[in-house]
């Protein structure tokens, strides 16, 4: 299905985008595995060589723009063009308004959403030249809800549903298609602290794994007629249908 495609996914060493890392290489997909921890993107890259794919760990710091610049052009250089980018990396923070230090504030908005911007911004002209590629940023339900002590969150998240509907408007006349993925609760890392804030076991059989939600970004990535999904919205089954 993405046979030689190369792909580039952020936050590649755990969770989410581990999950997409290895389901598309299983696919056929030629993956750049991009995160800060070296340890973690390499032993994804290590199970998916193993298992016969191809597969290249990249430094990758979300924070520094002269990171991200060096690790698009590390995966341009060594795997060729990227033809698929998946903005999967973010980070919470859980403090009611009052009680959110700036700091916190400014270190998840740069991930979430400068990070996420130059990104894109770095990654576009080459398909632009090449009048191809995907684009999928992970978002969640907290773009379209509020959640209480998920201020700095629920902010980035609804400012990535603004960004991405520009970025599809700009990019749709280059053959570039552009979707978003939206998931509830999913059981990784980044939802412990949310999951033992509500009381909820570290297994609970009612939040989503992250295959499932890696499952959804396989689906938008194989549409390639005349219908595209803008926004991907997966809830957990347990929660108010149609909210």
């Amino acid at each position: 299905m993405l046979n030689e495609q190369v792909v580039f996914i952020t936050g590649a060493g755990r969770g989410i985008g581990r999950a997409i890392a290895e389901l598309f290489a299983s696919k056929g997909a030629i993956i750049a595995a991009a995160a800060r921890s070296v340890g973690e993107i390499t032993e994804v890259c290590d199970n998916i060589t193993s298992a016969g794919g191809r597969a290249i760990p990249v430094q990758m710091d979300l924070t520094d723009e002269s990171s991200i610049k060096n690790a698009i052009t590390k995966a341009q250089s060594e795997l060729g063009p990227i033809d698929i980018l998946i903005n999967n990396a973010a980070v919470i923070t859980l403090h009611k308004i009052v009680d959110t230090p700036t700091d916190a504030w400014d270190q998840l908005m740069s991930t979430n959403m400068r990070g996420l911007f130059i990104t894109c911004r770095e990654v576009l002209p080459q398909m632009i030249e090449r009048k191809s590629g995907r684009i999928v940023n992970v978002g969640s339900m907290a773009g379209r809800r509020g959640y209480i002590e998920q201020a700095a969150y629920c902010a980035s998240k609804h400012a990535l549903v603004g960004f991405t509907k520009v970025l599809a408007l700009e990019t749709q006349k280059f053959g570039i298609r552009v979707n978003m993925l939206s998931p509830g609760g999913v059981l990784t890392g980044l939802s412990t602290d949310l999951r033992a804030s509500r009381g909820e076991s570290e297994d609970s059989p009612e939040w989503m794994t992250a295959d499932e939600v890696a499952a959804a970004a396989l689906y938008l990535c194989s549409q390639d007629g005349a219908a595209l999904t803008d926004e991907l919205v997966l809830r957990r089954y347990a929660s108010e249908p149609w909210r």
